[in-house]
């Protein structure tokens, strides 16, 4: 009985593997077919995808880095093909050939110099050469030839792209699909698929394989097979870089993370021969590189490295040598070379090389003891921003230092300028240089407080043993020291695309032994901006207020004052340095004033918050007795005047009790004033005027304005009612009878003479979020009316005729500020409130050279000093306030 039971399960378990087998031979057979098969060793770069049909979507999208390529002249017939590929891939037909496994792309060399590609992919066991023509032709395709390559079948399909005839072979060998453009890479395939070895058997490869993202789209590099191709990149003073890319390492690979935003590429580098340029880096040192910090955010090329082992000094520059020995003991192991973009700069003078420190103390008395010894301290020059800061950079004869420290890593650079910065030792090839890496430091414009450097550094790990970061759009001037005439001017056509490229970087780290490697590029469709501020100077957030010129009583500069979001204030020296940062209890409002409160020529500052007067003095230290708390929270601006020019100031407020409150220059409430109540909350400052002999203090609420004496009491009663725009100015207008102007909540023109009567004229109606100023745009004598409404701007002349209007695409529009540069150089200052951009318009509507901006707060304009001309000082969105130095001519 139990000699027949096991009888029987073996007869069960012999047609079980019967059926399963018969089951795998008809529908499953694709489980063991092998995409690798048919790429061979040869193949430069590699990318297996685990959806052949959305990948290639993705690069099609006309969206994003792969959109923005697609733009590319060079690229336009890859592009031509990509699509053509996407258009097949998403035609229906199709679809009986998708398995849902793997599909390989791989790029070959057939001798020509340019790669080609080639596609393979496991398809069902059904589908043979006849079910791949019912296919073709089901997908519209008519002409379909076929030949014998080695003694397989294979489709010959000609078609015209790009006017060029072009022919995709393709072929079925053994549930493989085998498909290129090139007759040659199609023959080599169908040869590699009857051999053992594979792309695979590359050293390296299978490794980096294992070590991949399970479910991820993935690209490889064979770094053997790059010379022949990379050749051509360079020029012949620098052809023995393509021969180096060879002896890189064996194999590397990325998973693919591609998006809107960029390209990130995260995987491993395996390098299996000691003769690798990489190999010693799987064991090196690894950390969080710390230069970046002191790095300008102009830094557009740098590569920082970890030193694995102390080097022999080189013999080639005996004094660099034997100073570097000397320092050694002190040096850390950081080095990073970074080239800084400086305008009209050669730019193999751009370029500093900083070496982490130990122990700053002892290298700097090191340095200066050899340095004495070779010049008797005589070849010093000072950075020498403003009065305060003094730093020497000495004119060496060290060249070579950094070969001596590092071999190799930066061959023939002429680092005789040196200089210590925090812990750092900084050495470049001109002073200017150095000096701009200073600078930059002093306004805290570096690297670290840059948010588009911060949001790339985002995209890679924390740790890494070495670092390289650059911007493309602005490094074609170094690169033309090593790049081909052709690479080069095809970089400068296609410059609009690659400031579209806000940053792109390759960092890697020793793990597992084998090498961890992130490429990162960030792309924006906005492109990179280059800088043409003066100076931009950190602040701890985004600027609140408008900047306010202060005078420095010392020595007549001027300085600027601001507050940020925060409430903090600054006092910033012309040269962009912070002198002071106080913090405040409340944000300003407003006006602020400048006045000599103690009377002896020395300047404060006066301002006033919802609930405080301020009075700052130059040291952003309190005048005594301020702040001072006022009665009633304010509703408006404080106003300041000085009626007769004595100093004797006069500080007028609105409170939420709707009362008028004046006091004296130590925030006392003046005596004899009689706090003046209104009918509705003031919101707009109070205003004064003298006409024939009389002062006229005006006060406006939201329906009506008021005209008192120096007492607060009426001084003038309108013979009609008036009502003034929330955005309206309120202007005098000179001549022989004065009157002031504003405007109506619906634009009404109002002329408000001084024997109470008044005079109303409509030019068009206006919403009432319009703003309105009355000013002497074109310098004849005679004000013209300036009107911003639904992001039209809008000048009249005096005879009420449009001048001109202007949109500016876009609905929010601060202003109108005006600025008058001479008797006959005037502006009117727009600012885009969506856009952040800055606008100084003429007469005629046109915008002055150099415009728009960037800017996102309020901003003023003046002179820094009697011979700087005339600067715009505003916020930006990324924390600093920008200094522009302006050209006061039109476009």
């Amino acid at each position: 009985m139990r000699k027949r039971a096991t009888i029987t399960f073996v007869i069960v378990l012999i047609c079980g593997l019967g059926i399963l087998g018969y089951f795998l031979y008809q529908g499953r057979r694709t489980f063991f077919t092998d995409p690798y098969k048919a790429v061979a060793p040869t193949a430069s770069f590699v990318i297996e995808t685990v959806d052949l049909q959305s990948f290639i979507n993705s690069l099609t999208t006309d969206k994003g880095l792969s959109g923005e390529v697609a733009k590319v002249r060079e690229f336009a017939i890859f592009n031509q093909k990509t699509r053509f590929l996407a258009d097949q891939l998403n035609n229906a037909a199709y679809k009986k050939l998708m398995t849902g496994s793997p599909s390989i792309i791989s790029f070959h060399n057939p001798g020509s110099g340019r790669l080609q590609p080639l596609l393979t992919m496991a398809v069902p066991a059904e589908v043979r050469m006849r079910q791949l023509k019912v296919i073709l032709r089901l997908a519209g395709i008519k002409t379909i030839n076929e030949t014998v390559f080695g003694g397989n079948s294979v489709l010959a399909l000609p078609f015209i792209l790009n006017d060029q005839k072009v022919t995709v072979y393709m072929s079925i060998i053994s549930g493989l699909l085998i498909c290129s453009s090139s007759e040659e890479i199609m023959k080599r395939a169908i040869e590699q698929t009857g051999r053992d070895d594979d792309i695979r058997n590359v050293p390296g490869f299978s490794r980096v394989l294992e070590a991949s993202g399970k479910n991820e789209d993935k690209f490889f590099v064979v770094f053997s097979n790059l010379p022949g191709i990379l050749s051509s990149l360079f020029n012949q003073d620098y052809s023995s870089t393509a021969a180096k890319t060879g002896i890189l390492a064996g194999c590397a690979e990325g998973d693919i993370y591609l998006s809107d935003n960029g390209l990130v590429l995260s995987g491993y580098t395996e390098s299996t021969s000691p003769e690798d340029i990489l190999f010693k880096y799987k064991s090196g040192k690894v950390g969080v590189f710390k230069t970046y910090k002191i790095l300008p955010s102009s830094t557009v090329l740098f590569e920082s490295i970890f030193l694995n082992s102390v080097n022999s000094a080189s013999t080639v520059f005996v004094k660099a040598s034997e100073l570097a020995s000397k320092l050694r003991e002190y040096t850390g192991e950081e080095v990073t070379k970074a080239y800084i973009d400086i305008k009209e700069r050669p730019a193999d003078e751009n370029t500093v090389i900083i070496y982490e420190l130990k122990n700053r103390a002892y290298a700097e008395k090191i340095f200066l003891d050899e340095f004495s010894l070779e010049t008797g301290k005589t070849n010093v020059l000072y950075f020498q921003p403003d009065e305060q800061i003094k730093i020497p950079v000495f004119v060496t004869p060290y060249k070579g230092f950094s070969e001596a420290v590092i071999p190799g890593f930066s061959k023939d650079f002429n680092d005789s300028y040196f200089a210590f910065y925090d812990n750092f030792l900084i050495t470049g090839s001109s002073y200017i240089t150095v000096s701009r890496l200073l600078y930059d430091n002093m306004l805290n414009k570096t690297l670290a407080n840059d948010l588009t450097y911060r949001d790339f550094e985002s995209t890679l790990p924390t740790v890494a043993g070495y670092f390289f970061y650059c911007v493309p759009s602005r490094i074609t001037d170094y690169l033309q020291n090593f790049l081909s005439r052709e690479i080069i001017n095809s970089l400068r056509t296609n410059k609009a695309s690659l400031e579209k490229i806000q940053a792109a970087g390759y960092q890697f780290t020793s793990s597992n032994n084998m090498i961890y490697n992130s490429l990162s590029i960030r792309f924006k469709e906005e492109a990179r901006e280059e800088s043409t501020t003066e100076w931009e100077t950190l602040l701890d957030t985004v600027a609140a207020v408008k900047p306010f010129f202060f005078t420095n009583h010392i020595t007549g500069a001027r300085e600027i004052f601001i507050q940020d979001m925060k409430n903090n204030a600054y006092l910033i020296n012309a040269a962009g340095r912070v002198l002071w940062k106080v913090p405040l209890r409340e944000r300003i409002s407003g006006t602020i004033f400048m006045i000599d409160y103690f009377r002896n020529g020395k300047y404060q500052l006066l301002f006033s918050g919802r609930n405080y007067l301020h009075l700052l003095d130059r040291n952003g230290n309190y005048v005594e007795r301020y702040p001072v708390k006022l009665r009633s929270p304010a509703t408006n601006s404080l106003a300041l005047f000085d009626y007769d020019n004595n100093l004797n100031y006069r500080l007028l407020i609105a409170g939420e009790d709707r009362m008028i409150y004046a006091y004296d220059r130590s925030g006392s409430v003046v005596r004899g004033w009689n706090p003046f109540k209104t009918a509705g909350p003031v919101s707009a400052e109070v205003s004064w005027c003298r006409v024939s002999g009389k002062d006229y203090l005006i006060v406006s609420d939201n329906s009506s304005i008021y005209f008192l004496d120096r007492t607060g009491n009426i001084r003038l009663s309108l013979k009609e009612p008036v009502s003034r725009a929330a955005g309206s100015s309120l202007r005098l207008s000179s001549g022989s009878n004065p009157s002031l102007v504003c405007t109506t909540p619906d634009g009404t023109i109002q002329h408000i003479y001084f024997d109470g009567t008044v005079k109303k004229s409509l030019f068009r109606t206006f919403s009432v979020d319009h703003t309105f100023d009355f000013f002497d745009v074109d310098g004849d004598g005679f004000g013209e009316y300036i009107f911003i409404d639904k992001g039209i701007l809008y000048l009249y002349d005096h005879n009420r005729t449009e001048m001109f209007s202007r949109e500016f695409g876009s609905p929010e529009l601060g202003g109108p500020i005006n600025f008058i540069f001479s008797a006959s150089n005037r502006k009117v200052g727009v600012f885009d409130t969506n856009k952040n951009l800055i606008y100084l318009i003429d007469k005629n509507g046109k915008t002055m050279s150099g415009f728009p901006l960037r800017g996102a707060s309020m901003f003023s304009i003046g002179k820094l000093s009697d011979k700087s001309g005339w600067h715009l000082i505003v916020g930006g969105t990324d924390r600093f306030l920008y200094n522009y130095r302006l050209n006061t001519e039109n476009k």
